[in-house]
């Protein structure tokens, strides 16, 4: 079974691909706007702000936003998500209800401001993707499993009325859901 499982994971997108930018078109889309501050850089500040530096093809995301990069926000969610679910024991229905939930605002967030944009059929796939690799990296560490689960307090924690309210401010301003240098 897990032999299956891994190579269903080795013919799915890299984690976040469905939700992650086309830089290239994001590029092409504001070329106007493009600074070249220096032979072979260019930078591209959009709403957020976030801010693009291309150079020698490689794309550097950040979001410069009061609360920080949706995309990890995302990322966070859907993996610890993941773990709830082979683990649903660590949470109250409740609490489940409230992460699940987030996840859902989360998905949609980053399906509505990335480039291109996802419907809700390619919204649906790669948080499905998020998840199958989020279940199969927490697969043994449930509590009881002999694991010591560092992230349970974590789940508490995304799943309580404080991170809740954080949340609402991280996917209440539209801008690109990038996840590079995650904090």
């Amino acid at each position: 079974m897990r032999a299956i499982a891994l190579l269903l994971l080795t013919t799915l997108p890299a984690a976040g691909q469905g939700f992650d930018p086309d830089f290239d078109r994001v590029f092409a889309d504001h070329a106007a706007e493009v600074q070249s501050p220096a032979p072979g850089i260019e930078v591209l500040e959009l709403p957020g702000p976030v801010v693009l530096t291309r150079q020698g093809g490689y794309v550097t995301a950040q979001d410069q936003s009061a609360w920080g990069p949706a995309g990890c926000a995302l990322k966070r969610l859907a993996l610890i998500t993941a773990a709830v679910q082979l683990c649903p024991m660590v949470l109250a229905a409740e609490e489940r209800d409230r992460l699940a939930a987030q996840l859902l605002r989360a998905a949609q967030f980053a399906a509505d401001n990335t480039v291109p944009p996802l419907d809700a059929a390619a919204r649906d796939a790669a948080l499905e993707a998020l998840l199958v690799r989020g279940r199969a990296a927490q697969e043994g560490l449930c509590p009881g499993d002999g694991a010591d689960p560092g992230w349970v307090g974590f789940a508490g924690y995304l799943a309580s009325e404080p991170a809740m309210r954080r949340f609402a401010r991280i996917f209440d301003q539209p801008r690109l859901p990038v996840a590079t240098d995650c904090p």
